[in-house]
């Protein structure tokens, strides 16, 4: 390795999170395997390749048991049982057969044609929100934008009435928080249970007090798979809906405020998007490989096996680091180089296997929308202050706050 340990910022150090990538550079040139430093049980894969070959190994387990969900001693995880429960039946969580039946049960919702039906629905949203911050002139493009357009989009389709909207996002932040963070404790469980419970009680009204029309969203469909497959319950259907909820907002959210950032901090492919607006596809694939919004997933090994000569054990855990897959230059010629003509661009910022992002085409939609939209409208659109607000959430990256000014 080139650079001296010592001067790299460790793993999930407040330098790192501000600025992850001189750390990823440091471990893409280590072992193929290497222990986080978390738990003695916790591995990371970094390399582009090695990363590819977890996600489609089939001895690679989605499912978590107990003590991946919540760490604590097995006598004190009681607490913690309902919320256990219901994330293991999130289809994050979930292993074919299962898998397989209830995302392919689901997919009739996220197909490109249903989801180019939104496209309406979302240049709507992105006018409002845009023209209520254009009267303000200078605003924070996270809490003024892109916090709040994901979120209202999700809520939606799943029936949520928008006085919830606000509370939705506070909520879906909680759980975030406990999803994304490798050093997850009880304290994070909690806040996250809480969310989770408090979110149930607002689906279970949304279902009670729905009327028997046919209504064209999610929730339709979902209560729909509920009523014709017998061993889909409700319980499930919640635990989907809460789950769709989180990624369709935290992921989303991150992808717009990481790609205007990007822009701003790169005039040169800002001014060639304002000249091109076709170009905004481009930029947002580009967006997701080099300053993605989702840096890590997780998996388990289900048995004892070699990764790249490297003995894992089974039960072990593996964060698979795309944010430093996608900056490995293995792979990517200028791997440290925002460059929307990159050509072949396979990113996994989705995933690569059978647990690919249900929700990406819509995530795609949403970006290029709001991204197209907000540079049309700002043609002056600045940057307010120098540092920039990175959130501390290993997993999701994105920042916390954005001031901007429209003039």
């Amino acid at each position: 390795m080139d650079t001296p340990a010592q001067t790299i910022p460790p793993l999930f150090s407040p330098d790192f999170l501000r600025d992850p990538y001189p750390t990823y550079r440091y471990h893409l040139a280590g072992p193929a395997v290497q222990h986080l430093g978390v738990r003695s049980n916790t591995l990371a894969v970094f390399r582009y390749d090695v990363c590819l070959s977890v996600l489609r190994n089939p001895s690679m387990s989605s499912v978590r048991p107990p003590q991946a969900i919540v760490a604590v001693p097995d006598a004190e995880r009681a607490e913690f049982a309902d919320f256990v429960d219901h994330t293991r039946r999130w289809l994050l969580f979930l292993d074919s057969p299962r898998h397989s039946r209830l995302r392919k049960l689901m997919n009739r919702g996220f197909a490109p044609l249903t989801v180019e039906k939104l496209r309406a629905r979302v240049e709507s949203a992105v006018g409002h929100l845009l023209h209520s911050a254009e009267a303000q002139g200078q605003f924070d493009l996270i809490r003024d934008f892109a916090y709040p357009l994901p979120v209202r989009i999700i809520s939606e389709l799943l029936g949520l009435p928008e006085s919830l909207y606000d509370r939705c996002i506070a909520l879906s932040t909680d759980i975030a928080d406990w999803l994304g963070n490798i050093r997850r404790n009880a304290e994070d469980a909690r806040r996250a249970q809480t969310a989770v419970q408090e979110l149930t009680g607002y689906f279970e009204a949304v279902i009670r007090e729905r009327d028997s029309r046919q209504h064209e969203d999610l929730l339709h469909l979902l209560l729909e798979i509920a009523r014709s497959e017998p061993d889909i319950s409700v319980e499930d259907i919640y635990a989907q809906c809460i789950l769709l909820l989180v990624a369709g907002h935290e992921t989303t959210r991150n992808l717009i405020g990481n790609a205007v950032y990007t822009l701003l901090t790169h005039p040169e492919a800002m001014s060639e998007l304002r000249a091109q607006p076709a170009l905004v596809s481009a930029v947002v694939e580009e967006v997701l490989r080099f300053e993605g919004p989702v840096q890590a997933i997780g998996r388990m090994v289900a048995r004892d096996q070699e990764i790249e000569g490297i003995p894992v054990p089974a039960g072990a855990s593996i964060t698979i680091v795309l944010g430093a897959a996608h900056r490995d230059p293995a792979q990517f010629e200028h791997a440290d180089r925002f460059d929307i003509h990159r050509k072949h661009l396979r990113h996994m910022a989705f995933g690569a296997d059978a647990h690919v992002c249900l929700g990406s085409t819509l995530a795609r939609l949403e970006g290029e929308v709001a991204i197209a939209a907000l540079v049309r409208r700002f043609p002056a659109l600045q940057m307010r202050g120098q540092q920039p607000d990175w959130g501390t959430n290993f997993a999701f990256r994105g920042l916390r706050t954005f001031p901007v000014s429209s003039a």
